[in-house]
């Protein structure tokens, strides 16, 4: 609908429009179109699609970009309002993961495995997509766990800008979390093509109409420890032990085989039986093999915590399971945070 929505509208303008995306090569790329939805609006309305994964990809700046992403005179981006278990949030920037075709995002997660990598990669391809609007759906956001297996949480929102990173900026403030602490934010920083500081003209509805009143995100956030130079030091040296890693439930698993074929590193294992059936699986992804024998398992000295299993599970079976270190770092973060909200109190004038 909200495809439909941006479709009429800049038709209405005279634009020639096309539909361009790119899954993440797990799923069959024609089921995506359909099962989404998208393809029939395309048809319903005569809109070309574009699917990168066919239409072949540019290098630029040493990153496979797809050729019609930067063919484009106009580029429109329409993301979602989501958390997400590496990034904290996916909207603007993080959307623009989809101008790369198909399982080179998979080779991408491999390669830049290190959450802050991951981050200023995403940077710079929303950099060399420039999209000249962004216009995020908040209608109905997800909380939680996301991208896939968190809470929906209905907004009525619609969030429009020209500069993705503002975008990404004021849709943090909108469910009350410090930019600072978005990954991509933060990438963007440091790369130089971002001020926090800088001034950002918000129209219409106030923040504050917009709010929710709660809003969950994602349990691999650390609260009050990223701006913390302490936990930053203990994080580097040791993550493994407070690391949160994905842990496969026995018990929710259909054995449909996709966290094996999303993992970048093949850090997850299943049964020979299993992998056969994989093979025969139908792109209904429906289960072949008797959901009560052995389920697929992480082995965790080679998950480098990326969540795509986690992220292309249909059944929500992969649970982000935090270590002891994770729950004492959250704990005193969570302090250092409630002592710091004191002392701003005790510091602000009590008369008038």
């Amino acid at each position: 609908s909200f495809l439909e929505a941006a479709i009429i509208l800049f038709r209405e303008l005279g634009c020639k429009i096309w539909v361009g995306d790119s899954a993440n090569g797990i799923f069959p790329i024609d089921c995506v179109w359909e099962r989404t939805g998208i393809r029939e609006v395309c048809k319903r309305l005569g809109v070309a699609e574009k699917i990168f994964e066919r239409d072949g990809g540019v290098l630029r700046d040493g990153i496979l970009i797809a050729k019609p992403v930067l063919e484009a005179d106009f580029i429109v981006n329409l993301p979602r309002l989501k958390t997400h278990g590496l990034t904290v949030l996916t909207v603007a920037t993080k959307n623009l993961f989809g101008c790369v075709p198909g399982l080179q995002k998979t080779r991408y997660h491999q390669k830049f495995s290190d959450r802050t990598d991951f981050a200023k990669l995403m940077v710079r391809i929303a950099e060399i997509a420039k999209p000249a609007l962004n216009l995020v759906d908040a209608v109905v956001a997800m909380e939680g766990n996301g991208p896939s297996s968190g809470a929906l949480v209905k907004m009525s929102t619609v969030i429009a800008g020209a500069n993705h990173h503002a975008v990404d900026t004021v849709c943090a403030k909108l469910i009350g979390l410090d930019p600072v602490h978005v990954d991509t934010i933060e990438a963007a920083t440091s790369i130089g093509v971002w001020n926090p500081g800088d001034k950002i003209d918000i129209v219409g509805e106030t923040l504050d109409n917009c709010k929710p009143h709660s809003f969950n995100l994602p349990s691999t956030f650390t609260k009050g420890m990223r701006d913390w130079w302490l936990a930053r030091f203990v994080i580097h040296r040791i993550w493994d032990r407070i690391s949160i890693k994905p842990v496969i439930s026995k018990k929710r698993c259909q054995r449909c085989g996709l966290c094996v074929k999303s993992c970048p590193v093949g850090a997850i294992e299943a049964s020979d039986e299993l992998k056969m059936s994989f093979e025969e699986c139908d792109t209904n992804r429906k289960p072949l093999v008797d959901p009560k024998g052995p389920a697929p398992y992480v082995i965790n000295k080679k998950c480098i915590q990326c969540y795509c299993c986690h992220e292309v599970c249909p059944y929500k079976a992969i649970d982000l399971n935090e270590s002891l270190g994770v729950r004492v770092w959250r704990f005193f973060g969570e302090r250092r945070m409630k002592m710091r909200a004191w002392q701003d109190s005790n510091l602000r004038p009590s008369g008038p």
